[in-house]
């Protein structure tokens, strides 16, 4: 549990003074009025009860937390937020700091006041008890301010209107730090942007009924961030609970803000525009001289700091959550179709005899079949597989340990979080030996479409061009995959995919299959593995003499080359190793009387 001091001391302040502003009580609630809340509110307070009761109050959002209601009123549009306590953690934060709510609003008020950009507060309130309970807030729609995330993904950018947007950014963020505000959860879905027309004829203009009416909240309530293009960037912050204020921040301060801000950018923008970002807040910043060089420190600890953040949203699919649920025997997401699934537990392998299903492998370890899954947009091919039970001690190795298809299943959604291409699994489950012992396991996934294998691929593909291009973007997927600290542990041809090869080989993309060795950690992969994993896929292509050494040399180089240049120097060195690392390979499998796949 974080508590912070001078929250602790606002709760001690507030015992002495109360908070300024209208009170008013109503329907069991006190609630704490500003200016404008009073002039829209009046003096018997927000209508709540009634806001629910007649469907007024459309849900937004939605937890165990807290709930988010969008109020249509005739003096313009408000967002309520529901904040609730969801155990004793929560209960016990709550008994030393003030309610959520209320540090809220007076964390926007206080945001307005420095002129940077927040939702406009109207009125919090909390249960009438001395104890600690539920509270509300209560703040102006700020529409047509949209969250960042669907601001980008909603709609196709142009490279100026990403330039500009990069520079906006950049400055608006070293407002924040000049200022010295510092926001502890900085995700893209906690800043509004908008792009304001110059001289727009209402401020924000929407309807309601079919008239177009206009919204008290003038456009200052945005900070701005950018003019150009014969538009005005403006931001704001939001979820302003935890948002701390201070004097100027010191470069180790705005480094470690900063890396929280990156962390989403650093695996969705260019680095161009990264560079662009980086480059404006630099000259934005009055209160500190940044170096340059800094920007290369940056990028460092922005995946050093998501490699401990995939690591921890990987545990996360051990067990339910917003998105993942318990099932008869193991795990599904939520949004498979219910009958399916029920279909599917009921007699898994039923599914791989069934009329329409595709047999695509049948050995003594595992079963894969391609089945077709009904959804509302149409049927849709997934990917069954079913490991099977090889030995009596493998049900009690899998009670002791993660099987196969459980750690499939968790390192498939890993490297999903870490935006590295492989099939999304939809579930996992087992049947059980004495009703504790998993035994066969099933993992069900996405199939990828329009997929030819990657030996079958490179066997029927003459064109230099071609394999140069395939090359190269697998090579890239390798060193992301390296860099983001996962190992593959068996990098071979068969276990990686070309995403449309049939339909246009040049654009085919690389996908990654067969996780069940897969090891993912905070720390960069080690150089000792790396090579030997290159050597594991280099030892693929031996007998396909059209995949040259030069051809190989240079899938190295851009693998070196992919990670802002780091080795490209040492290439020769790489080269050796990965050579002498193929030598025992072959060696090995030739001694053992396997064949290399």
């Amino acid at each position: 549990m974080t508590i912070m001091w001078g929250d602790v001391l606002r709760k001690l302040g507030s015992l002495v003074t109360p908070p300024v502003g209208p009170r008013v009580r109503a329907a069991g609630r006190v609630w704490h009025l500003s200016p404008e809340g009073e002039s829209l509110f009046g003096t018997t307070g927000p209508d709540y009860d009634r806001w629910l009761a007649d469907g007024s109050a459309e849900v937004v959002k939605h937890g165990p937390h807290r709930t988010v209601y969008r109020v249509a009123l005739p003096g313009g549009a408000v967002f309520v937020k529901h904040c609730r306590i969801n155990g004793p953690r929560a209960w016990a934060r709550e008994l030393m700091r003030p309610p959520k709510a209320r540090l809220e609003f007076e964390n926007a008020t206080r945001l307005l006041v420095l002129g940077i950009g927040a939702a406009v507060p109207l009125a919090w309130g909390t249960r009438d008890s001395r104890w600690p309970g539920e509270s509300f807030l209560i703040t102006r729609d700020l529409a047509p301010a949209i969250p960042f995330t669907d601001y980008i993904e909603g709609r196709t950018l142009s490279a100026r209107e990403r330039q500009e947007l990069a520079r906006g950014l950049g400055r608006f963020l070293a407002r924040l730090h000049d200022s010295g505000v510092t926001h502890p959860d900085p995700h893209p879905g906690n800043i509004l942007v908008e792009a304001e027309e110059p001289n727009p004829p209402t401020p924000f203009p929407k309807r309601e009924g079919g008239v177009e009416i206009s919204s008290p909240a003038p456009p200052s309530h945005l900070g701005k961030g950018v003019g150009g293009l014969g538009s005005a960037l403006a931001f704001a912050l939001l979820d302003v609970h935890a948002v701390r204020f201070g004097g100027p921040l010191s470069w180790a301060e705005s480094r470690a803000n900063l890396v929280l801000y990156n962390r989403w950018f650093q695996l969705r923008a260019s680095a161009a525009d990264r560079a662009r970002f980086w480059c404006e807040y630099r000259r934005a910043r009055a209160t500190l001289a940044v170096p340059r060089e800094a920007a290369t420190e940056l990028e460092r600890a922005t995946l050093a700091s998501n490699r401990r953040f995939w690591v921890a949203r990987t545990v996360r699919y051990q067990g339910t959550h917003r998105t993942i649920r318990k099932v008869r025997g193991g795990l599904a997401v939520r949004d498979l179709p219910a009958e399916f699934l029920a279909e599917l537990l009921r007699d898994p392998d039923a599914a791989f005899t069934r009329p329409g299903t595709k047999l695509l492998k049948q050995c003594v370890s595992s079963t894969v079949a391609e089945l077709v899954m009904p959804t509302p947009t149409g049927p849709r091919a997934v990917i069954l597989k079913r490991v099977n039970v090889r030995s009596a001690l493998d049900p009690v190795k899998n009670f002791y340990r993660s099987s196969a298809v459980r750690r499939s299943w968790l390192l498939g959604h890993g490297l999903c979080e870490r935006w590295l291409p492989t099939p999304r699994p939809l579930a996992m489950f087992h049947r059980y030996r004495l009703g504790i012992y998993p035994a066969e396991g099933y993992l069900l996934t996405e199939k990828v479409p329009d997929a030819v294998g990657l030996p079958e691929a490179v066997r029927a593909c003459r064109d230099p061009r071609v394999l140069r291009a395939w090359a190269e973007r697998l090579a890239r997927v390798v060193r992301a995959m390296h860099d983001r600290g996962v190992s593959h542990r068996d990098l071979k041809a068969p276990n990686v995919m070309l995403q449309g090869a049939s339909t246009d080989p040049a654009t085919a993309t690389p996908v990654l299959i067969d996780l069940v060795g897969v090891r993912a950690s905070a720390d960069p992969v080690p150089f000792a593995r790396r090579a030997k994993e290159l050597a594991r896929l280099n030892a693929s292509f031996l007998q396909m003499p059209h995949v040259t050494r030069g051809e190989r040399l240079r899938f190295l180089r851009t693998y070196l080359r992919a990670g802002n240049g780091e080795g490209q120097a040492d290439w020769k060195n790489w080269w050796r190793l990965v050579s002498t690392a193929t030598a025992a390979k072959v060696a090995k499998n030739r001694h053992s009387g396997r064949t290399i796949g």
